[in-house]
Formats: structure tokens, C-alpha cells, sequence
């Protein structure tokens, strides 16, 4: 923890926060900047009479406020007024958007998740069916999949998830991360060179295998700890800014984009789990650093090619992010970083003729990248303890 990483960590800790600040104010309907007159009239006054489980009345008590805006709406030939006192706003047209973006259209996607789910279910069942006679074990197994996972879903509640739509799309700390990673651990092998330090090193009993060790768990740990110290903040700062957490109980597919999610999760536990991947990520991509490191006597030219590599990687998972080729979203390490694709839909990938979620296996894979760049630093690093065997021959013969 030198000093530099310190003020490093600090300074983009706070433009994260400011980050995420910009991305409140740009982007949210109840920005106090926005629409000031919003978020007052959803949080002290219509809120709190649609929250909580959608019920016909309060679907009717809605729509009669919702339908004659928009038919008074609908031809465009309203009055423009600002200061129309039979409005909630003071102009028709603003209360339109207010009711249909605020509650009409979020409602109706919650009430009407069931009947596709049901849909859902219903082709999987047919697919079972099909495939079962025709003999496709692999098609038969991943149909019943989905049909195990979709069956009984439902929006039965209706909360502010706003917070929660930004807070799974927000990427910027991910790239912080990497660069505080990359800056901190060229360091971890490479200083030995530098400094001729690792020449003594051969002559230590802690030498060899153990240095190596040690090196590797505080590297990890310092991963970990920046992993999770970014994501504490990402979520405290968009709580603190969007100013609820009303929707953390809500299930993973509340939010539209996971409508056709595997996960049967609620967001609060998406939360926690997306921040235990990306910390993953961010450690199989460290040891990628931490092995490119061992071929270079100074920091700057490790960190140029490593960053090099981790543009190759965005780039790799950003042409393929949306495809139908599974395959090539998974072998990318960078997918547990930013994992919405794989998180965000019910996909799978064929391993051995069993249907393999993609997010299991993009973990797999992980797995099998960080597990050879563990091994190859112990390998390419061996020749210390070697070196270390012969250097403490040498000295018995002088002695």
C-alpha cells in the first residue's frame, strides 16, 4: 500500500462517486435536476398509493387518472399551458409521460410477466415433449431446464426499480478497478529485478516457492479487497442518490432487460452475487497481469502490454455481446467482469452433450484460465528455488 496507490485508490474512489452522481442526474426520471416537479409528486404523492401488490383497485384507481390524459393527449391538441391548476404538473402532456413511464408502463410489464412466463413454460413443455420422441437428449435436457426455471414466476408487487436499472448497468468502476490493479501489481515480481533483490532472495529459506506464495495470496487479497471496496461504494452511491432501495426484495426479472433471466433471485441477492463474479473476473485477469510481469526487468512496458490485453478482451466481448455464438462470450475471462449477457438471458452452452448455463460456464472457463496462470508463475519462477539450491551449495563448499 504504497502511497501513490493510496491517493490512486482515493481519487478514483471519488470520481466514481461523481460518476455515478452524473449518471443519476443524466439519466433519471426523478432527478432533481431533470424533473424536480417529479420526484416530489412520485415520492410525497402518488407512490405510495401503487406500491406494494398490484390489485384491481389499484390498477382501476390508476387508469382512471391515466385515460383521460391520454385521450386529452392523443391528437396533440392540448392546451400547452404550464400552470394548468386541474393538473398534477401544470401541463397535460407532462403529466402523461409522468403517469405512463412513472407507473403505467412498469406496471404493466409486472402484471403481464406471469402470462409470459406461462408462454414460456407452455413452448417448453411442447419442446420436452418433441424431443423426448425424436430422441435429442441434449434438446430435451435444456428445454426442462427452462421449463424448471420459469415455472410459477410472477411480479406480484409493484416498487421503484430505477435504482436498481442503472445500478446492473453501470460499468465504470469495473475499468477503475482494472487500472488500479494494473498499476499495483507490476510491481509484485518485477521490483525484485529491478532492484536485484531477487539474487538475495536464492539465499533465504523463504525463498523459492514461499516468496512466490506469499506473493500471490496478499496480490489476491488486495484484489479482492479493491473488488469489493468499488462495489460497496457503487451500491451505497446509487442508494444515497436515487434515494430508495424499494425494489431489493423484488425478484431479478422486475427489471425488463432480465425478463428472460435463468436467475431466480431477488435483486438484493443479484446484487451480492454479481459482485462476487466480477471479483472473480477481476482476479483471473490479475494473474494474467501478475505472469505477464515475469518476462520484464521494469513495470512500464508489463503495464502497456496488459492493458493492451484488456482492450482486446472489451473488445472480443463487446463484438460478440448479443450473439448466438455462446461459446465465444464464455472463454472470455472479461464476461465475469461485465456479466449482464450472461446474467441477462437463459442461454447454454454444450459441454459434452450436457446443456450448460452460460453463466456456469463462463465461471468454468474462468477457471480454466486463471488455473494455468497460477501454475505458470510457480513454473517459470521455479528456477529460484534452483538457483537458491545451488547458490547455498556453493556457500558450504567456501565455508
Amino acid at each position: 500500500m504504497k502511497k501513490s496507490l493510496v491517493i490512486a485508490i482515493i481519487c478514483f474512489s471519488l470520481l466514481n462517486i461523481a460518476k455515478i452522481y452524473s449518471e443519476y442526474h443524466e439519466k433519471s426520471l426523478l432527478s432533481s435536476s431533470a424533473n424536480p416537479e417529479w420526484q416530489e409528486l412520485y415520492w410525497n404523492e402518488i407512490y405510495e398509493q401503487f406500491k406494494g401488490v398490484m390489485t384491481d383497485k389499484k390498477i382501476d384507481r390508476l387508469m382512471s387518472i391515466y385515460k383521460p390524459l391520454e385521450q386529452q393527449t392523443a391528437d396533440k391538441t392540448a392546451s400547452t399551458e404550464t400552470n394548468n391548476p386541474n393538473t398534477f404538473t401544470g401541463n397535460l402532456y407532462n403529466d402523461h409521460l409522468f403517469f405512463k413511464w412513472n407507473f403505467v408502463d412498469p406496471m404493466e410489464y409486472s402484471y403481464m410477466y406471469k402470462q409470459y412466463a406461462n408462454d414460456v413454460v407452455k413452448n417448453a413443455k411442447e419442446n420436452v415433449s418433441f424431443f423426448e420422441s425424436l430422441g435429442n437428449d441434449y434438446e430435451y435436457k435444456k428445454n426442462k431446464i427452462i421449463l424448471n426455471r420459469f415455472q410459477g414466476r410472477s411480479i406480484d408487487s409493484f416498487s421503484y426499480t430505477e435504482m436498481f436499472q442503472y445500478y446492473i448497468h453501470y460499468d465504470f468502476s469495473a475499468f477503475l478497478v482494472i487500472l488500479i490493479c494494473l498499476y499495483a501489481l507490476m510491481s509484485v515480481f518485477v521490483t525484485e529485478k529491478e532492484t536485484e533483490m531477487n539474487v538475495l532472495l536464492l539465499t533465504t529459506k523463504a525463498g523459492g516457492h514461499k516468496t512466490i506464495f506469499a506473493k500471490l495470496f496478499s496480490a489476491s487479497v488486495f484484489v479482492i479487497a479493491v473488488s469489493f471496496w468499488f462495489g460497496i461504494i457503487d451500491f451505497i452511491a446509487f442508494a444515497s442518490f436515487f434515494g430508495s432501495l424499494e425494489a431489493l426484495f423484488s425478484p431479478i426479472y422486475a427489471i425488463e432487460n432480465f425478463a428472460n433471466t435463468a436467475l431466480d433471485i431477488n435483486l438484493g441477492e443479484y446484487a451480492l452475487l454479481s459482485l462476487v463474479v466480477k471479483t472473480i473476473g477481476f482476479l483471473i485477469v490479475s494473474y494474467l497481469f501478475l505472469f505477464t510481469s515475469l518476462f520484464f526487468k521494469n513495470a512500464l512496458l508489463p503495464f502497456i502490454i496488459n492493458l493492451f490485453f484488456m482492450f482486446g478482451f472489451i473488445y472480443f466481448q463487446e463484438a460478440y455481446m448479443g450473439s448466438e455464438q455462446i461459446i465465444f462470450k464464455v472463454i472470455n475471462p472479461f464476461s465475469l467482469v461485465v456479466h449482464r449477457d450472461l446474467f441477462g438471458g437463459t442461454e447454454f452452452v454444450n459441454l459434452f452433450g450436457f446443456p450448460i448455463l452460460s453463466y456456469t460456464a463462463a465461471i468454468f472457463f474462468g477457471g480454466i484460465w486463471g488455473g494455468p496462470f497460477l501454475l505458470s508463475i510457480f513454473i517459470f519462477q521455479r528456477k529460484n528455488t534452483i538457483y537458491r539450491i545451488g547458490v547455498k551449495k556453493r556457500v558450504d563448499m567456501v565455508v
